[in-house]
């Protein structure tokens, strides 16, 4: 912990006010506190009566409170020293220290929050742009959860329908396949424009990796710096000069960029050059688009241009400021670009940008949502779920069609947290911040 102007303390539990009650002074008892209010108190230490601070205190009682739990918060002076003390003293009284994202993990048990929006509260603490902060506050807020439940319940009367017309076939009760079957298959599509919206939700989370690659002193680095703004990679008109990765970061329309400048594809001339090589070759097979910078003042680096053929790739004709050779001039989909003159730049900038809004839909698209891979993966096997059951339903006995149905329920039930077992809460919570 740093210093900063306020340190907050915060006690969840049944015996949370029992437990801090011991070591504030005030007016009146903190058992009398009105919920959900501020009261100015002083902090002492109960050993030894001395003053520690003068603080704020916040009794939010069971169940209005952010966990569920009898909650006090303690808005304190910053100091790590008396923050430390503190928290050592409310141990001694019967407290004991929170584990990673034990808070929400307490609001999930006791009903304040779902699955989906507890998981929404690690992607909002490790949001990095703006964009991602929007779309993780709207996971907060209910948006997965909303649309999960809604499938869940759909599933719920769906699966009740058709059991009781499985059981009573005389009755004429229940649901028949035919509109059981069109309800099946507006739910499938339906998962399936959210998987879309949840992998690009993704890409706006974890950003993007572009690795600039090429032959030796094509002008990547040079690229790499004037993309970035400042100085990150060593220039030098001797070939040879990017031995390691070097990285920097943007953002492009609200998505973190990372760029990766590697050594150039050539023939090693030493250890020390084959294992750049080597470097470069594996951020090559890790990144999401190759930006492929060819020296257009000379031929084309045919090794480089055949490696990186099958990958998602941008061709750039660096150093356009210089007469074109003609081999890389028949190069038509390269975009021309000079650090010099600073040409083409912003052409290239929009080409990239392009192609982020490929890979993460257009900034304000309502419709994007941001899901943990847990989600994800159980998105996708809902989805699988779903067009199983939609088959059944159309060619196959109405007891096959159940057990697909069942299944896709259980999978939307993970989502929200029905029926999850603790060893998948203690996973997903053990990424959680302490504190949180």
């Amino acid at each position: 912990m740093g210093e900063s102007a306020i340190g907050v303390i915060r006690v969840s539990g049944p015996d949370a006010i029992a437990t801090v009650a011991p070591l504030l002074r005030s007016a009146s008892p903190l058992a009398d506190f009105p919920s959900h209010a501020l009261r100015r108190v002083r902090v002492i230490d109960p050993k030894s009566d001395e003053l520690l601070d003068d603080a704020l205190c916040a009794v939010m009682r069971a169940p209005r409170s952010s966990t569920g739990e009898d909650v006090v918060e303690l808005s304190c002076h910053g100091s790590p020293a008396m923050l430390r003390l503190l928290m050592l003293r409310l141990v001694e009284h019967g407290a004991r220290l929170a584990t990673p994202g034990e808070f929400t993990r307490r609001a999930f048990l006791n009903g304040r929050l779902d699955l989906a929006q507890a998981e929404a509260v690690a992607l909002l603490i490790s949001a990095r742009t703006d964009r991602a902060v929007t779309l993780a506050a709207r996971a907060l807020a209910g948006g997965l959860s909303d649309q999960v439940r809604g499938v869940w319940s759909a599933l719920v009367d769906l699966i009740a329908g058709l059991e009781v017309a499985l059981d009573f076939p005389e009755e004429q009760i229940g649901h028949d396949c035919a509109p059981a079957r069109a309800t099946v298959t507006r739910l499938r599509d339906e998962v399936q424009r959210w998987l879309t919206s949840a992998r690009h939700g993704r890409v706006v989370h974890d950003g993007l990796t572009i690795v600039l690659v090429g032959a030796p002193n094509a002008g990547k680095s040079s690229l790499l710096n004037a993309l970035l703004g400042h100085d990150r990679a060593i220039v030098s008109s001797v070939a040879g000069t990017t031995r390691d990765v070097v990285d920097g970061t943007l953002v492009l329309d609200g998505v973190p960029v990372r760029l990766l400048d590697t050594a150039g594809i050539d023939v090693a001339r030493d250890a020390v050059e084959a294992e750049g090589i080597r470097r470069s070759r594996r951020a090559m097979e890790e990144s999401d688009l190759l930006l492929v910078v060819v020296d257009g003042s000379v031929p084309p680096a045919v090794r480089v241009l055949a490696e990186t053929a099958s990958r998602a790739r941008v061709l750039v004709r660096a150093k356009s400021d210089l007469p074109v050779h003609r081999e890389t001039a028949a190069l038509l989909d390269a975009v021309p670009a000079s650090t010099v003159t600073a040409g083409g730049l912003d052409a290239l900038r929009e080409r990239l940008l392009r192609e982020v809004e490929q890979r993460a839909a257009a900034a304000g698209d309502e419709g994007v949502i941001v899901a943990s891979l847990r989600q994800i993966g159980l998105l996708e096997a809902l989805h699988v779920a779903l067009v199983a059951s939609d088959t059944a339903l159309g060619d196959a006995p109405l007891e096959a069609a159940l057990v697909d149905l069942r299944e896709a329920l259980a999978h939307a039930g993970a989502i929200l947290g029905v029926d999850v077992g603790d060893a998948i809460l203690d996973h997903i919570f053990a990424t959680f911040c302490l504190g949180k």
